[in-house]
């Protein structure tokens, strides 16, 4: 299964017993390719269903009017009339800002040398123009003997939209024919430095990283995305940037009419529009959860996507959030507020209904401005709870270690992690005592063990619920995604397999289920029961990337060339900017003996992703299964250059092993 990728098919052994383009660790593991399969995140585009399981919108018997899915989102603009300084103080708010067109940003980023720009990461170097000069972000690599640009290898695209307030950074999205993809480049705040977007260090994806609804899902109000694609979006792609009034309060439709057709609000609670205040503590806190709930796993309902879920409704029946279990207990610490919150003595020890949520420390429609109004604001939050049991330090005391007499100072230290998109900048478990920062603590830590996932919000879920246990199985196999050795992938798929059993008998349509448990059974060497599984799945969903994807991969494992090229051909249709679908489709093509189709797919990928090593090697062996010996060495002199000098002997040993076998025929 590890030539699926076509390495080891296509290339010789060396004397360690790998492939040459292992040794320059080239393909990805078995699991990686079966996080191909599924997907970035977990996140399904499916619609094709016969008979959709209940909708949590439509069986909702609380007050609120606007819950029902026919109830219609209005925007910003219908609220001024009424709300305009909420509005106007939103603006100013983290939230507010969570998304915007570059020009219309608010300049927070520098552009000279001493903010590392241009910079080097991995072996390429980036530069970012000024937006007044097309706000372009440039990807090259240095040739590795001369240092020079391979200029063949520059990438260069518009940055359309900043995304995040700038607080501790900023990232970029780039559109291609409606496509969005994530530039490489990120501005880190605190540094005041331009370096790579987090994860890129990791796996660099360069200009070919999607961007889907579920990354856009708590920047923005609303998205038009295009059903069966990972990132292809209807023009305008957003309605409503950044977040909105109605991400909180939910559409706001029945609410205007209700204000327009009236001399003033209601008063008491008004039905027409969630307002958090009127909800219980787990509701309420599931509004902000949306977006700040950071488990190690998200994984959609049955039948629904993240923008189903309304103000109002419990968010586990339509975003079920899974986290290791081991930071639960306290064996290791949460990184992200919500979950710290949880653990924090503050929380514990606060009563219903009155126990400590987002919005018992945080306005959500307005931030103190300056550090003063700051200090001020979240010390009185902490007195409303301890202005009878203050700070057990003496004043005098407290005055000469914190002359502002902040709280928060002491019991939220910084947790030294500012730099990582979605952690917490500040200690949200609010020890008592001061806690002794421990570098190895920020270090990765092990891979949890399947059963190590939990439910975060398990106490309010039935241990039978049989939602529970098919998206068990999904968040399992989502894992996977993050590429944990080959052991602990079969582990995780083994684990998966009886829960999405049973998700599939309970719905034989259920295609992410189906899906995942074909992946499943492909991790574990049974290709032969997964394939029936993607070939029911492709005649329900032709037109979707992932699962034509999926069925390729499996179709090629099985040696089904045919079927493999053809499942590759409507992936590249639906998606021709994915290089990965453009690779397995050359590789599909030479194995069946079609060489210039195989040059012809991989120069659409490389067109996508041009330093793409293995796709080039590729191209070299379909080049010179052609006979076309000089431009097969064009390929390999660029493959030095993208090769450090201590590997050039064994390419150059390869190259001419490969060139003899293509003699020989």
């Amino acid at each position: 299964m590890g030539d699926l990728m076509g390495e080891s098919a296509l290339a010789p052994a060396t004397s360690s017993g790998r492939t040459l383009l292992q040794r320059l660790a080239l393909p990805m593991a078995v699991a990686a390719v079966v996080a191909v399969a599924l997907g970035w995140g977990l996140w399904w585009p499916y619609s094709a269903r016969q008979a959709p399981p209940p909708d949590p919108r439509l069986s909702y018997a609380g007050p609120f009017q606007n819950i029902h899915p026919s109830v219609r989102y209005v925007g910003d603009e219908a609220c001024a009339g009424c709300h305009q300084s909420h509005l106007d103080s939103f603006a100013k708010h983290p939230m507010g800002q969570a998304m915007a067109w570059v020009e219309q940003s608010t300049p927070i980023e520098r552009h000279d040398a001493a903010a590392n720009n241009p910079f080097t990461a991995g072996g390429f170097r980036y530069t970012v123009g000024l937006p007044g000069q097309g706000g372009f972000h440039r990807e090259e690599r240095p040739a590795q003997v001369t240092g020079q640009p391979v200029g063949e290898f520059t990438r260069e695209m518009k940055a359309l939209f900043a995304i995040g307030s700038g607080a501790k950074g900023r990232s970029y999205m780039v559109e291609q024919d409606g496509y969005l993809f994530e530039s490489p480049c990120t501005w880190y705040q605190s540094g005041q430095v331009w370096n790579l977007s987090p994860g890129y260090l990791e796996k660099n994806q360069h200009f070919s990283r999607p961007v889907s609804p579920a990354c856009l899902f708590c920047h923005c109000n609303q998205v038009d995305h295009m059903d069966g694609t990972l990132n292809r979006y209807r023009q305008p792609v957003f309605h409503g940037l950044p977040i909105g009034c109605e991400r909180c309060h939910g559409p706001g439709e029945k609410h205007v009419a209700a204000r327009l057709s009236c001399d003033g609000p209601s008063e008491g609670m008004d039905t027409t529009i969630v307002n958090p205040k009127w909800l219980d503590h787990s509701l309420r806190q599931a509004v902000c959860e949306q977006c700040h709930l950071q488990g190690d796993q998200r994984v959609t309902g049955r039948g629904l996507t993240e923008f189903d879920f309304r103000p109002g409704l419990p968010l586990q029946d339509f975003l079920m959030d899974f986290v290791d279990g081991r930071q639960a207990d306290g064996s290791h610490k949460f990184v992200h507020t919500v979950e710290q919150m949880r653990q924090s003595q503050c929380y514990l020890a606060s009563p219903e209904p009155a126990r400590m949520g987002c919005t018992s420390c945080h306005d959500p429609h307005s931030m103190p401005e300056n550090p003063q109004a700051k200090l001020t604001h979240y010390r009185a939050r902490c007195l409303v709870c301890h202005a009878e049991k203050p700070c057990a330090l003496p004043e005098p005391v407290r005055l000469q270690q914190q002359p502002g007499d902040s709280c928060v100072a002491c019991h939220m230290p910084q947790t030294g992690v500012a730099r990582v998109n979605h952690a917490a900048l500040t200690d949200h478990t609010i020890p008592r005592l001061p806690v002794k920062t421990n570098p190895a603590s920020q270090r990765p830590r092990p891979f949890p063990s399947p059963y190590d996932l939990v439910a975060f919000h398990s106490h309010l879920i039935t241990p039978d619920d049989p939602g529970l246990q098919r998206n068990l199985g999904l968040a399992r196999m989502a894992m996977l995604n993050l590429e944990p050795p080959l052991e602990m992938s079969r582990d995780l798929a083994a684990a998966a397999l009886p829960n999405l059993d049973a998700a599939v008998r309970l719905d034989p349509q259920d295609w992410p289920a189906v899906e995942a448990r074909a992946d499943a059974l492909f991790l574990l060497d049974r290709p032969n029961e997964a394939m029936p599984e993607y070939q029911r799945s492709a005649l329900a969903l032709p037109g979707h990337e992932k699962t034509r994807f999926g069925a390729g991969l499996v179709a090629l494992e099985l040696g089904r060339r045919e079927e493999a090229i053809a499942h590759f051909r409507a992936a590249v249709a639906i998606n021709p900017h994915h290089p990965g679908y453009q690779h397995q489709l050359a590789v599909a093509l030479l194995r069946d003996g079609d060489a210039a189709g195989a040059v012809q797919a991989c120069l659409a990928g490389l067109k996508t992703e041009p330093s793409r090593v293995q796709t080039r090697s590729l191209l070299l062996l379909a080049l010179l299964r052609q006979g076309k010996n000089a431009e097969a060495l064009d390929q390999l002199r660029l493959l030095r250059e993208l090769t450090t000098p201590a590997k050039h002997a064994d390419l150059n040993r390869w190259f001419t092993e490969e060139q003899e076998k293509a003699r020989k025929g």
